[in-house]
């Protein structure tokens, strides 16, 4: 099938007027969104080809947001960078062909009829940047191509398990909206260092992902980080953490020492 957007009108229309719209959301009423964008000019067909996939509606976040990082990325694994960042292709997904995901992933939200979540779920109400890692689609989609990693060709997708394996609303805003973490070297750098420390025993917090991120932004004040290697950044990492954390290094394969 074909890709849909929302007209840049459509999307205003829908932003300005939300409140006129909201018992809609809260109603999950599909006619009278189908008879909204049965309007003419309010939908734009791409060029984008796609294969809908069957994504994971499990009652667990914790398992579906992982599965559907996966899966969304996949489907559309050929979006180039520029066309990732675009409202009008995310707010459209969420309100036209995922809007029964929407519906799920949103489901307490349009139960207690939160507006502000709701919002910022399906518009970037963020800042461009941090957006991408809010509304419900589009983070799935740059989580996916923030930690694909094709030089694992048995499982390209082990960083992706290891990032999403808890707390992922949250990492993802603290991890992604930082310029820094935007090369893909950089951060899939960051996660083979901190996946390395978990094998060995030590059990990752948020505060891990915080001060690697810290120290990048200071080391990015002195040399260009987007000209090092995916191996450089991790050796830069784990060295610091070593020393932030105190944490020895132990024999190879035998893992890490506090």
């Amino acid at each position: 099938m074909k890709l849909e957007f929302v007209s840049d009108e459509t999307l205003m229309d829908l932003r300005t007027n939300y409140n006129a719209y909201k018992e809609n959301y809260y109603n999950k009423d599909n006619q009278w969104f189908d008879d909204y964008f049965k309007e003419s000019g309010r939908v734009i067909e791409s060029k984008i080809e796609f294969d809908m996939p069957e994504l994971n509606y499990n009652e667990d976040y914790a398992i579906s947001d992982r599965e559907n990082v996966k899966l969304i990325y996949n489907a559309l694994k050929d979006l180039n960078v520029s066309q990732a960042t675009q409202e009008r292709l995310w707010s459209g997904l969420a309100h036209l062909q995922f809007r029964d995901f929407t519906y799920y992933r949103l489901k307490k939200e349009l139960q207690n009829k939160n507006d502000k979540r709701i919002n910022t779920a399906v518009f970037f109400k963020n800042g461009k940047k941090r957006s991408l890692f809010v509304h419900i689609i589009a983070r799935l989609w740059w989580v996916g191509y923030m930690t694909y990693d094709e030089s694992n060709r048995e499982n390209p997708y082990w960083l992706t398990d290891f990032f999403c394996e808890k707390d992922f609303s949250a990492r993802s805003v603290v991890f992604f909206a930082s310029n820094l973490t935007s090369n893909p070297n950089i951060t899939k750098g960051i996660l083979r260092t901190l996946k390395r420390w978990q094998n060995s025993g030590i059990s990752i917090k948020r505060d891990h992902f915080v001060q690697a991120n810290k120290y990048l932004n200071v080391v990015g004040g002195a040399m260009i980080l987007d000209m090092l290697s995916m191996e450089e950044v991790e050796g830069m990492v784990d060295s610091y953490l070593r020393k932030y954390y105190g944490v020895e290094v132990m024999e190879e394969g035998k893992g890490l020492k506090v």
